[in-house]
């Protein structure tokens, strides 16, 4: 069960956020999750990589990262350079992007 329980990172920049991420790992959780601006606007991969390389074991993930205004040429390419660092510590989530009216 403790596999199963994660913690939803929301911070107000990137260093609040690679921070949060750090503190959790410490406290013992198993895995973390950031979603599109939950963080002051960052790109949620760009933070998981700077922090994959200040963490050693956490998982971290993301939720949701929407398909329609990025390249998934790109986003394989930031999965693939955080897999580098912390290797199969990422759990990418994307999804399709939805116009709100």
């Amino acid at each position: 069960m403790r596999e199963r329980i994660g913690l939803s990172i929301i911070a107000s920049d990137t260093i609040e956020a690679i921070n949060r991420i750090v503190e959790a790992e410490r406290a013992g959780l198993r895995q973390v999750w950031l979603s599109m601006g939950g963080s002051g606007g960052a790109d949620p991969l760009t933070m998981l990589a700077a922090a994959a390389v200040q963490t050693t074991q956490i998982r971290m993930g993301t939720a949701i990262i929407p398909t329609y205004p990025r390249h998934p040429i790109v986003i394989a390419q930031q999965a693939l350079a955080i897999h580098d660092l912390a290797p199969g510590r990422l759990r990418l989530g994307i999804g399709p992007a939805t116009a709100r009216s």
